[in-house]
């Protein structure tokens, strides 16, 4: 998987009660590279993901995925090892800031 990262992910997690997120910043190097994912649905739910566990496809996906649409329950929502953050401010290559400032801007998506 390239580095940076794409902005659509999928959760295989029900996290706080969602799945859909966009990675608005990221950073660190090498083993210690990170992705600050904000949900889709509620902004309120922002995390911070390694990103040794953002490419393990047991835990997340990147796009979009609706074939893959688990309903909670007891067992995949456990979320002991899932700690929501608080907001940090968009990267300069997110395409989400007003004024977009960069030519270059994040693909949403992985190149097929």
């Amino acid at each position: 998987m390239n580095w940076p990262p794409v902005k659509a992910w999928t959760s295989k997690i029900n996290i706080n009660g969602q799945i859909y997120f966009v990675a608005i910043n990221y950073g660190g190097e090498l083993l210690k590279r990170w992705v600050l994912l904000m949900s889709v649905l509620d902004s309120n739910v922002v995390v911070k993901v390694p990103w040794s566990q953002l490419v393990d496809i047991s835990n997340w996906e990147a796009g979009w995925d609706e074939i893959n649409y688990r309903e909670p329950s007891e067992l995949v929502n456990n979320k002991s090892d899932v700690e929501t953050t608080s907001f940090s401010h968009p990267s300069i290559d997110s395409g989400l800031t007003i004024p977009i400032s960069q030519n270059t801007i994040r693909p949403w998506f992985e190149e097929v």
